[in-house]
């Protein structure tokens, strides 16, 4: 318990909870619910000669896996913890990063030819388990570079993470988006299409926040938005 309380010291309020849960919600729906309506649809593979040329390298699964979903579980709690108009904003722009996602996979479902894996180390046997869980589909954008980029584009807007956090974010984020490359899970395009749909997502909210900011009922619609004490302002 003092273990967990060192790394999660905060304690969510309900806002914090809502918006973890709206979010898990929406994944679960546009990642697994469209590979159920596109299993039968042709699948595009836009692999490019650079990605041919990418090497497959086995260790980075610890990055890819490991060291990815422990990013999001740490960022999405601390930008969990943070103020309603903050937690808002950030879990806003992810749920809305989500819905031109869903329209490509479903009109664009894409695909990938991934290696033999011939090896016998940990490493190796790590990846295969992995090509058996996750199908390659559902590929463009890319859902571990949405994550790991939105909480790189959103940290400045946390007060409550710890220094660690802060420090190890820049870092970390920036492996995770190429690790799926070097295990290949995903193809450069991915990348570009991870990174456009988060931005898409920052860029709608910060229209929305702007506009309520200059609305002449902006206090009605600071009372809809759950009684946020103010608006969280457009991004510079």
């Amino acid at each position: 318990m003092k273990l967990f309380r060192l790394f999660f010291p905060e304690k969510l309020k309900l806002h914090g909870w809502i918006a973890i849960a709206a979010v898990i919600l929406m994944n679960t729906i546009v990642y697994y619910g469209s590979r159920l309506l596109t299993s039968s649809s042709y699948h595009y593979d836009f692999t490019t000669s650079l990605d041919s040329r990418i090497m497959f390298i086995p260790a980075f699964i610890l990055i890819y896996g490991l060291l990815g979903y422990a990013q999001w579980i740490f960022g999405y709690y601390w930008s969990a913890c943070e103020d309603k108009k903050t937690v808002l904003f950030i879990f806003g722009a992810e749920i809305i990063a989500k819905i031109p996602s869903m329209i490509i996979f479903l009109m664009i479902p894409t695909t990938m030819t991934r290696p033999d894996i011939i090896g016998t180390d940990l490493f190796s046997l790590l990846v295969r388990s992995l090509y058996v869980m996750d199908t390659p589909d559902n590929l463009f954008p890319s859902f571990h570079v949405l994550e790991s980029y939105m909480l790189l584009r959103t940290l400045p807007l946390l007060k409550k993470a710890p220094k660690w956090y802060r420090m190890l974010t820049p870092i970390v984020s920036p492996l995770v988006i190429i690790s799926i490359l070097f295990v290949k899970q995903h193809l450069i395009v991915d990348i570009l299409g991870g990174i456009a749909v988060c931005e898409f997502g920052l860029l709608t909210m910060n229209i929305i926040y702007a506009a309520v900011a200059n609305s002449p009922r902006k206090d009605i619609i600071i009372s809809k938005l759950k009684k946020a004490a103010s608006l969280y302002p457009a991004q510079n």
